[in-house]
C-alpha cells in the first residue's frame, strides 16, 4: 500500500511541477538549437571517417537536424529530472529516511556524470569503431561512402542518446534495492537472463553487426555487475 502511495506521489509531484519542468526544457531546447551548428561541425570533424562525405538532400534537412539535436537534449534533461524527482519523492515519503538534501545533490551529480560517461563512450569509442568498420566493409565491396546529413546524424544521436540513458542503470538498480523491490541475490540470480535482454536491446538499437552489438551490450553488463557490488556494500 505504501509503495502504491509513493507511486501516486511521484506522479502527482511531476504533474504539479509540469510547467516549471516544461519551462526549463524549452529554455534548454532554445539554447541548444542556437548552438546546434557548432555541435554539427564538431561531430563531423571528430567522428566522420576521413574518406566519407556528407550530402544535403532536402531544403529543410539542416533545419530539421538542428531541431533533432535540440529535441534530444531536451529529452535527456527531462529524463534526468524524472530520476531526481523519483528520488526526492522517495525521500519526502520517508521511504529512505537517511536520504538528505546532500545525497539528493549527490544523486544529481552522479546521474549527470553517468550520462556524460555514456555520451563520451559513444563519441570516443563506439561510434568511431562502428563507422570505421562499416566504411571498410563498404570499401571492400568497391563502394564509396556517402551519407545523407539526416541519416548520419540520426545514427550518431540514436546511439549516443541510448548510451547516455543506458548508463543510468546503476542509479535505477540502487533505487530498486533501497526500496526493497529486489535484492542483490535476485539480481545475481537473473544475471544470465538480463545478459540476453541486453544483447536483444543492442541488436534493436545498433546496426546489424556483431561489433556494435558487443560495444553496447558489454557496458550494460559491466554497469549491472557494478550495481550489484555497490548494492551489497551499501
Amino acid at each position: 500500500m505504501a509503495k502504491n502511495s509513493a507511486y501516486e506521489d511521484i506522479v502527482n509531484n511531476l504533474r504539479s511541477k509540469m510547467w516549471f519542468y516544461l519551462a526549463i526544457s524549452f529554455a534548454t531546447f532554445v539554447i541548444i538549437f542556437n548552438y546546434a551548428p557548432n555541435i554539427i561541425d564538431w561531430i563531423k570533424d571528430e567522428i566522420l571517417p576521413s574518406n566519407a562525405t556528407l550530402i544535403y538532400l532536402s531544403p529543410a534537412e539542416f533545419f530539421l537536424l538542428k531541431l533533432r539535436i535540440a529535441g534530444y537534449s531536451m529529452i535527456s534533461l527531462i529524463f534526468i529530472i524524472a530520476i531526481i524527482q523519483v528520488w526526492y519523492t522517495v525521500r519526502s515519503r520517508s521511504l529512505l529516511p537517511d536520504l538528505g538534501i546532500g545525497k539528493l545533490i549527490g544523486i544529481l551529480i552522479i546521474s549527470l556524470t553517468l550520462f556524460l560517461l555514456g555520451v563520451t563512450y559513444s563519441l570516443e569509442l563506439m561510434l568511431p569503431t562502428v563507422l570505421e568498420y562499416l566504411q571498410n566493409d563498404a570499401a571492400n565491396a568497391g563502394l564509396g561512402t556517402t551519407y545523407s546529413l539526416s541519416s548520419f546524424y540520426h545514427f550518431v544521436f540514436l546511439l549516443t542518446f541510448s548510451l547516455g540513458i543506458a548508463f543510468q542503470l546503476p542509479l535505477i538498480v540502487i533505487l530498486m534495492l533501497k526500496l526493497e523491490l529486489t535484492t542483490t541475490d535476485k539480481l545475481a540470480e537473473y544475471r544470465s537472463h538480463l545478459v540476453v535482454v541486453f544483447f536483444i536491446l543492442a541488436a534493436m538499437i545498433t546496426p546489424p553487426d556483431v561489433i556494435s552489438q558487443f560495444l553496447l551490450a558489454i557496458p550494460l553488463m559491466v554497469l549491472y555487475e557494478l550495481s550489484i557490488i555497490v548494492g551489497k556494500i551499501t
